[in-house]
């Protein structure tokens, strides 16, 4: 009812006059304002790498050149430049860098100039428009419109922004188009303008805008459409929803908050909180990011192999969004437990410090790979990192609500906070909190982690104790720089491998998750061959007593760990007390996966050493064709046998048998060298093929003709005898 009054209210407005009010929802929480806080320590130079390395140095050309020579070079080539000028406008609100601000002026006029006159701002031609992903980059270039409109005040962004959400109506309300025939991942990519819809119709106040946003809605409960709001209000899981594709839904629940909060509509509120719930505590790698292969999987299932296509940067900054907006609307301490889990963790995992490149995905277990091409996950990695000030402080009603320990300073409903911490590395925490106003009662709500087991708080004398998961309120008139002490336990947790990772277990040490680095273990030559002494002592998170196959045999030694955020080369899954492998080490033992083309994996890989896992590849025909089964060495070097172990699907290669084939140098070609004499039928069976003498090569691979059913591998393994 209170969406019908508000449209009949909006109907007798003129197109273009504010209403009086808009949103019926009012945030709980409130984000401290950019411009009223400073961020230092780790998240502080985090942000400056993201600043100097990353924002500053933008290929400007490459992201206008799809707008100022149309068609693009790639389908999604027109998201990058919104997503950009999202990210500058949140930093240079903190950092006030004017480089910055010239850069951003230049590319958001530059952007503008390419409008057409209808409105559209996309990259696709006349004939191809509002084909493939058209909607989705006006989607980006609503976002990054309206955020540089909001620090410029440059009415030329307003207006462009406008024109799009009205040649929008025209298009999807007035004329009807189908939004899910214009669009891929069954309309969701498009439908996610949603968000941008509703930020310009409050910019605007034109009903029109609001009109196109609930059309998207609608466009999900069409007979071929997603089904977003009636799935997840029915059963609430979001891998069985839509197709499950990860980053188009979560876009799309972010949209329907921002929709929940103008019209008030409970159904608005519920399905995302559903779908939120769902992650977190099914879906929700450790790291807090989410997805395999870009979609949502089964129940506790997590794989974090490189093969795997772990948390794909846009999910992780998108679950990062929804956590954001459902802290503001409810203020409840399980969203902001989940942004600290996937900023300390995923989010800034994904970040070369030093370069500020960025991982498309960032596995569990494995060498990050930091990308400098122009790729979706390189442009939103850096609006996640801009967003980090506002899930740190704010304010909750007359309340100060600090969520995210940091050093820094923050000015919040009269009060000056200024903290002093080296958090992450311990738990102590000096607030200086200034009353602007003589005397003046203020609230402040201090968040307790869910991960810690002990927190208690010094203040004039008098000690407060919190309770984990939960907010501790301190009520007092503050006067002149009065201090309160935070000691918080730094807790090791030590968390089981489930599904994935029966064998195993992870460390996690107050927010931070723990990996076992290559540099920082020299005497452990195999990652994969190290483990817990006991499950019991997991030492203090940063030096645990374990055990390592070294020199042909199992030996006891201290292995270091280092925060997963600042690893390179590392696992963070060590093996249980008494279930380290013993024996020789394949040369292929965890090397980077090859193939001709993304397929599906069960639990892990070819290359983990568990034959219970496979990988199966099928051909590109449905009659059958060739398939290549392939692995990248962990080290060059010569090696004389090759076994491939049949996966459990029982599928293998066509008579007379693969080909194994040789790569003698990182991006050299492939050389026949021998082949494995008849093909895979038999689950578990292995094949063997001896060489007359050792060949030196960096990777190697088994090319052949499969069956339509394709090809099922359990193991490839590479001997030097």
């Amino acid at each position: 009812m209170r969406l019908i009054a508000l449209l009949i209210a909006l109907a007798c407005l003129a197109p273009g006059q504010k209403p009086q009010t808009i949103d019926l929802i009012r945030d709980r929480f409130e984000p401290a304002r950019f411009e009223d806080q400073r961020i230092e320590g780790f998240l502080g130079e985090r942000m400056r790498v993201n600043l100097e390395r990353r924002l500053l140095n933008i290929e400007e050309q490459i992201l206008l050149e799809g707008f100022q020579s149309r068609p693009g070079k790639h389908p999604w080539i027109g998201e990058h430049i919104g997503k950009y000028l999202h990210a500058a406008a949140n930093t240079w609100r903190l950092t006030r860098n004017e480089a910055l601000r010239a850069q951003m002026t230049r590319m958001a006029l530059a952007l503008i100039a390419t409008q057409k006159e209808d409105g559209y701002l996309g990259t696709y031609t006349d004939e191809e428009r509002w084909t493939s992903w058209d909607v989705w980059v006006h989607k980006y270039n609503l976002i990054g419109l309206l955020s540089y409109y909001e620090i410029s005040g440059d009415e030329r962004a307003l207006d462009a922004a406008s024109r799009i959400g009205l040649l929008l109506h025209r298009e999807f309300v007035t004329k009807q188009r189908d939004v899910v025939k214009s669009s891929t991942h069954v309309g969701m990519a498009a439908s996610s303008v949603l968000e941008p819809l509703c930020q310009l119709y409050r910019h605007s106040g034109d009903y029109r805008h609001l009109d196109a946003a609930l059309a998207m809605v609608k466009s999900w409960e069409t007979p071929h459409g997603p089904k977003l709001l009636s799935s997840l209000l029915s059963h609430g899981e979001v891998h069985r929803t839509g197709n499950a594709k990860a980053y188009e839904m979560m876009s799309d629940l972010v949209g329907l908050l921002e929709l929940y909060r103008i019209t008030g509509t409970p159904d608005y509120l519920e399905a995302p909180r559903r779908a939120a719930h769902d992650i977190a505590a099914k879906r929700r790698f450790l790291t807090g990011s989410t997805s395999n292969h870009e979609h949502f999987q089964e129940d506790h299932l997590f794989p974090g192999e490189p093969i795997n296509d772990v948390g794909e940067g846009c999910a992780t900054v998108t679950w990062m969004q929804l956590n954001w907006h459902l802290l503001r609307l409810t203020g409840e301490a399980r969203y902001a437990d989940e942004l600290e889990r996937t900023i300390f963790n995923q989010l800034l995992a994904a970040q070369e410090p030093e370069t500020g490149d960025i991982c498309y995905f960032t596995p569990m277990n494995g060498r990050k790979s930091p990308r400098r091409d122009v790729n979706c996950c390189r442009s939103s990695e850096p609006r996640g990192i801009s967003l980090i000030p506002q899930a740190v402080w704010g304010a909750e009603g007359e309340a100060v609500k600090i969520l995210t320990y940091t050093p820094g300073r923050a000015t919040i409903n009269g009060l000056l906070i200024e903290s002093e911490t080296d958090f992450p590395n311990t738990g102590r925490v000096r607030l200086a909190v200034t009353g602007l106003g003589r005397g003046q009662r203020v609230p402040i709500l201090l968040r307790v982690p869910s991960w810690t087991r002990a927190y208690s708080v010094r203040i004039d004398g008098e000690t407060l104790k919190g309770e984990p998961g939960a907010f501790l309120r301190v009520d007092r008139a503050w006067g002149v720089k009065e201090m309160i002490d935070i000691e918080m336990e730094m807790s090791v947790q030590v968390h089981d491998g489930g599904a994935a990772y029966p064998n195993h277990l992870a460390i996690q040490r107050g927010p931070m998750m723990m990996a076992l680095e290559t540099q920082a273990n020299a005497g452990v030559p195999h990652l994969f061959r190290a483990g817990l002494r006991s499950a019991a002592q997991a030492g203090d998170g940063y030096t645990v007593p374990g055990i390592a196959w070294r020199d042909g045999k199992l030996v006891e030694t201290d292995l270091k760990l280092i925060p997963f955020a600042d690893a390179k080369d590392y696992r963070i899954w060590l093996a249980k007390a008494g279930r380290v492998p013993a024996g020789p080490v394949s040369r292929a033992a965890f090397g980077r996966e090859l193939a001709l083309r993304r397929t599906h994996t069960a639990q892990g890989s070819m290359v983990d050493e568990r034959v219970e896992t496979f990988r199966l590849q099928t051909p590109r025909e449905a009659e059958g064709g060739p398939v290549s089964l392939g692995v990248e060495l962990r080290a060059p070097g010569s090696f004389r046998r090759v076994v491939i172990v049949a996966g459990p699907a029982g599928a293998g290669f066509r008579a007379p048998g693969p080909v194994l084939e040789v790569q003698r140098r990182a991006g050299g070609g492939w050389e026949p060298a021998g082949r494995l004499e008849g093909f895979l039928a038999k689950p578990g069976e292995r094949f063997e093929l001896k060489l007359p003498a050792p060949v030196e090569a960096h990777a190697v691979r088994i090319t052949g003709d499969a069956p339509p059913e394709g090809v099922s591998c359990a193991e490839i393994e590479v001997w030097e005898n």
